[in-house]
């Protein structure tokens, strides 16, 4: 019976981080296509203001604290500031350097993920997890096609954005059954509306009412990947869900497509497959070993 419930926990975390991808991926593409008229800060600013509110009313409807418990304030305090300079790294890169080879950069958080949760949550990394790995880094290659001609400064922002998110990842991960989810996205949303409202004062561009819908959108489809991907580290080991944040590539490529003309190559297409299909591996090799390990404690 317990072994049933964690993988009708771990099937929800993968729907909700595949959910968390696709609009993560959407929201991205709004930023670029809005990227001309509006600051980073400013635009990180409404990634999260919107995000906030709806994490405050919930806390507020189930009377909840604001604030997490003492002796996990620190570890909701990293997540904040990791996650904010993952959101802010990304920004940057993505402005100054070619998009492939941003995307390709950042997609390496599921691999910090892994690591951080072995080191820090003592998690074990299963036979499985290091070839669906390799495979899914080979994947984002294949997808992306890098051509690593950028200027050195924004790929190592690139880099510093994967390796922060991995870090705030874990830490959402080591919050699991003792602090609410919404207080997480609370806390990590104030942060961050307060040090990117800050920030976005030099820069800052009264918006048209067209920029502002822009914003807005930003706002909402932030708010709508942050708590799926806060709920989906919640349900199950980081470590063994990590993996299906490789399906923003996918979803990267469909917007690509739909709002910029971009097409899709061959390189693409045997990328996805590879990513699809390590992905499908590890959830059936998991299958397996869940249903095995309850045959030998009914026996």
């Amino acid at each position: 019976m317990r072994t049933v419930t964690m993988m009708k926990s771990k099937n929800s975390a993968i729907a909700l981080l595949l959910l968390s991808s696709f609009s993560f991926s959407l929201m991205q593409s709004v930023v670029k296509l809005s990227s001309a008229q509006i600051g980073t800060f400013q635009q990180v600013f409404f990634r999260n203001l919107i995000c906030l509110f709806v994490s405050l009313f919930f806390l507020l409807k189930r009377r909840n604290s604001l604030f997490p418990p003492r002796q996990y304030l620190i570890p909701v305090a990293a997540r904040s500031f990791f996650g904010f300079l993952g959101v802010a790294a990304l920004f940057i890169a993505a402005s100054n350097a070619r998009q492939a080879d941003v995307s390709l950069l950042n997609r390496t958080s599921p691999v910090w993920v892994t690591l951080f949760s072995c080191l820090i949550l003592r998690e074990k990394i299963s036979r499985i997890q290091v070839p669906v790995i390799v495979l899914c880094l080979l994947g984002a290659v294949l997808a992306m096609r890098p051509s690593f001609d950028s200027a050195v400064t924004p790929l190592l922002f690139a880099l510093l954005s994967a390796v922060s998110s991995g870090i705030a990842y874990t830490m959402i991960a080591f919050c699991k059954g003792a602090v609410d989810p919404f207080c997480v996205i609370f806390n990590f949303s104030l942060f961050s509306v307060i040090l990117a409202g800050l920030l976005m004062i030099p820069s800052y561009v009264s918006p048209s009412p067209y920029d502002l819908m822009m914003l807005l959108i930003i706002g909402l489809l932030g708010a709508s990947g942050q708590i799926c991907l806060t709920f989906a580290y919640q349900k199950a080991p980081a470590s063994e869900v990590s993996i299906y944040n490789y399906s923003g590539i996918l979803f990267a490529a469909v917007f690509g497509r739909l709002f910029f003309g971009e097409e899709l190559r061959w390189s693409t297409a045997a990328g996805a497959v590879l990513i699809v299909g390590a992905s499908v591996l590890a959830y059936f090799c998991t299958r397996t070993d869940s249903g095995s390990n309850t045959g030998s404690q009914k026996k």
